[in-house]
């Protein structure tokens, strides 16, 4: 069962010294300023309240924006600490055959490729699926857990990152649609993950990633995203969706 321990306030609320600082040096200038509005005898009373009465909402407004970035940041550290003393379950080699080897299935279903090149598609999706997650990594600059177990729900990684725990999963097309039924397998999966946050009280945002590696040319993609913004136009989730090109990967991460 996945859990948490719960993470110290101070550990947050160091991290926010920096906007601390930055509060007390705003309202120093703000008591400055309007004592120098005060002081001055070269305007008129009424424009010396106007002044005075515009410093003190500005002031104000400095003060509400900058106790909400306190928060905010501390809400954003709370998240990461929590991720890391988090008991995070992996996935087990079994299941990660069985996925394999089902989508691998499918693939070969669709390019009726014969049973002897069958390990020859295994092998290019495994390279697939890794260069995906590099390119991920990468982009994040943040290490990913792969093949993680949240809950009765797995997915390929998982990032944490600021206030959110992106949830990824990686889908290699060689057509321009992706299944419905694929689609509610993965959103369904990802509220399993929402809810088992909640029951450990890890208060993070829940998002799915969905990665298409695909190898389509240019018609086929354009179809690809006039589908993918049907079918994701309302979801029950926040959901982000990557494409990413096969041999554009391999061109990256490969020797050639």
């Amino acid at each position: 069962m996945l859990k948490r321990t719960k993470p110290l306030l101070t550990d947050s609320a160091l991290s926010s010294l920096n906007y601390l600082i930055a509060i007390v040096s705003f309202i120093a200038l703000a008591c400055l300023s309007i004592g120098i509005a005060a002081s001055s005898r070269n305007i008129q009373a009424l424009q010396r309240w106007i002044l005075i009465s515009f410093l003190i909402l500005f002031s104000l407004f400095g003060l509400i924006f900058s106790v909400w970035l306190i928060l905010r940041q501390a809400h954003q550290n709370a998240v990461s600490i929590a991720g890391k003393k988090t008991d995070w379950k992996i996935m087990p080699h079994e299941n990660q055959r069985a996925k394999l080897n089902k989508e691998v299935r499918e693939i070969a279903s669709i390019l009726e490729t014969p049973e002897e090149q069958f390990s020859d598609l295994v092998s290019a999706y495994i390279v697939a699926v890794d260069l995906a997650l590099r390119q991920i990594q990468e982009e994040a600059n943040m290490p990913l857990m792969r093949y993680v177990r949240i809950g009765n729900a797995e997915f390929d990684a998982v990032l944490i990152k600021q206030d959110f725990a992106i949830c990824i999963e990686l889908v290699f097309l060689v057509t321009p649609v992706v299944p419905q039924e694929k689609i509610n397998l993965l959103l369904n999966k990802t509220l399993v993950a929402q809810k088992t946050f909640k029951q450990i009280n890890f208060e993070a945002k829940t998002k799915l990633l969905l990665v298409l590696v695909t190898q389509l040319d240019r018609t086929q993609e354009k179809e690809l995203r006039s589908n993918l913004i049907k079918k994701f136009s309302s979801t029950p989730v926040d959901v982000d969706i990557r494409l990413m090109d096969f041999e554009s990967l391999q061109k990256i991460y490969m020797i050639g």
